[in-house]
């Protein structure tokens, strides 16, 4: 059994089949906001960190995108040492333990905690190979419409506006892309508002971009973007959102499924997908098969946490073990980059 899957956009595709994809072919990567399902896709990160990507610039600097969970994954992949960094975020995530009852103030606290331990700010900002791009979005009503009642109707009326007008969620939310100085011709027609990010507002830029609306939160007045609630760049690009474009090589994203979903409100919307608008995207996820023989025979989410509220070992061990085996995923994508199979398997979008 093919361990992989892969589709990629028309440019990406034609690139593949002129020649054998490089890891320096890899001009950006997409690391998007699954919440606990990037658990899965923890072994990539790790073979690419082993392989030696981003440890030297030549040429043309390679973007990370990232946002929530996806931001998390960039900013450890720019740690001085990115290995160290990747395993801390991913047992300090696993070992979270959350009840119902808690507080948005005390998950956002928590989290907080897990980024101190992760966000090595002066290098990722001045990082000598790769780029950061991070999303947030900020809520366009806020004050008293942030408190918890009020987020939670506004979520509402967005996701149902959204099933009948596709991108109406912008007129509840903002989206704003902080990013280092040489994130350019990947980010360009990247729709939103633009920050460069610093030393100032990384660590709470990092922390906006996963706050879940209503479980957590809003981070307020991020240094640079101005006066408002800041909440998870998933809102706005939930995987892809924008027209990524690079001049060479193309953009992966390591998924959980094949489907491309834009925002957050799509993920219920089966006939939503973004992959066709992205021409030079490279999705690799994990064929069927692979995702059955995992505990419980599917991917970690969110529901998990109340799921085994009152068993949180369970939880945490069945996530260990996801971990653990998304290592094999990890090892099979260096083997077909290695063996020039991505082509000959890549599907269209």
């Amino acid at each position: 059994m093919s361990l992989l899957c892969y589709r990629a956009g028309a440019r990406a595709l034609s690139r593949l089949r002129e020649r054998p994809l490089t890891l320096g072919d890899l001009r950006g990567l997409v690391l998007p906001a699954t919440g606990p399902r990037w658990i899965l896709a923890s072994g990539f990160d790790r073979a690419l960190i082993e392989a030696g990507f981003g440890s030297q610039a030549d040429g043309e600097r390679p973007l990370l995108i990232g946002a929530s969970a996806g931001a998390w994954r960039a900013l450890a992949l720019t740690a001085r040492d990115p290995l160290r960094a990747h395993e801390r975020l991913l047992a300090s995530y696993c070992e979270q333990h959350f009840r119902r009852s808690d507080s948005p103030e005390h998950i956002s606290a928590a989290y907080r905690t897990l980024l101190e331990g992760v966000v090595d700010a002066a290098h990722a900002l001045e990082h000598p190979a790769l780029d950061l791009a991070l999303t947030v979005v900020r809520a366009r009503a806020w004050g008293s419409a942030l408190a918890r009642p009020r987020m939670l109707a506004s979520m509402l009326a967005a996701a149902t506006l959204n099933v009948f007008v596709r991108d109406s969620t912008q007129w509840f939310f903002e989206r704003v892309v902080f990013h280092t100085p040489r994130a350019g011709e990947v980010l360009d027609g990247f729709r939103g508002r633009r920050v460069r990010l610093s030393a100032e507002n990384l660590h709470a830029v990092a922390l906006a971009s996963g706050t879940v609306p209503v479980y957590m939160a809003p981070v307020l007045d991020l240094p640079g973007a101005g006066a408002g609630g800041y909440l998870d760049g998933g809102l706005a690009d939930y995987h892809v959102n924008q027209p990524l474009r690079c001049r060479t090589g193309v953009i992966a994203m390591f998924s959980h499924q094949a489907r491309v979903v834009p925002g957050w409100f799509d993920k219920s919307l089966g006939w939503r997908e973004s992959g066709r608008a992205c021409s030079d995207l490279l999705v690799v996820y994990p064929a069927q098969e692979f995702i059955a023989s995992l505990p419980g025979g599917r991917v970690p989410t969110r529901d998990d946490f109340f799921e085994f509220e009152r068993e949180p070992e369970r939880r945490i061990q069945r996530w260990r073990e996801v971990a653990v085996r998304s290592r094999e995923l990890g090892a099979a994508f260096m083997d077909d980059l290695r063996s020039g199979r991505i082509a000959e398997r890549a599907q269209p979008f």
